[in-house]
């Protein structure tokens, strides 16, 4: 059986982070689509991110059409796929998820969350920032009790010291070991859900 994992960048755009994560993924086997909801933009400032996001949130239909038929696309080189997602590309794949249960076999999201009750949701592994202006460890640890109490599978890891972008290589956040950790433990779920 093959497997597959669908990328989803966050609001800076599909830039080098995202792209050298997707390689990274390829290399253990996997088959990669990284989905550009910018078509080409990428920000390099907090200021430039939220524009470009808030003008993908004024047509967010038109970019979960997007991300669907980008699974949809996976899912014809994949038998078996999963979600990863950083911030804003966790949003989208989460509602993704839960719209496709049928499909999406897990999702992998660093730094961000979406609804509860979002549908049958597949295993949840959640990486976050102690230090998080966006997610706080209470809002990240009420969601994943919301979770369970649904019934849902969730793992949620907070990482102590760090700030949001704790992953992204380019962002002065990023955090070395951090990250290290958060990728095995993501390699060691996508073998669990796309490998058993």
């Amino acid at each position: 059986m093959s497997a597959g994992v669908l990328v989803l960048h966050p609001w800076w755009g599909l830039n080098q982070d995202v792209l050298a994560c997707a390689e990274r993924l390829r290399r253990e086997g996997y088959s990669v689509v990284a989905p550009d909801l910018y078509h080409g933009r990428v920000a390099t400032t907090i200021d430039e991110a939220k524009a470009l996001m808030t003008e993908l949130g004024q047509n967010s239909k038109g970019a979960m059409t997007e991300v669907s038929e980008a699974l949809t696309k996976l899912g014809a080189e994949a038998d078996r796929v999963a979600v990863l997602g950083w911030s804003m590309g966790v949003s989208y794949g989460w509602q993704l998820a839960g719209e496709r249960p049928d499909v999406v076999r897990g999702v992998v999201a660093y730094y961000g969350f979406g609804d509860p009750d979002a549908g049958r949701l597949p295993p949840i592994l959640g990486h976050f920032a102690e230090h998080d202006e966006f997610d706080s460890v209470d809002d990240v640890r009420s969601t994943e009790r919301a979770l369970k109490e649904r019934g849902h599978v969730a793992e949620f890891h907070v990482y102590p010291g760090t700030k949001h972008w704790l992953d992204e290589p380019s962002r002065p956040e990023f955090d070395q070991v951090a990250s290290a950790l958060a990728w095995d433990r993501t390699r060691a779920f996508l073998e669990r859900r796309l490998r058993p």
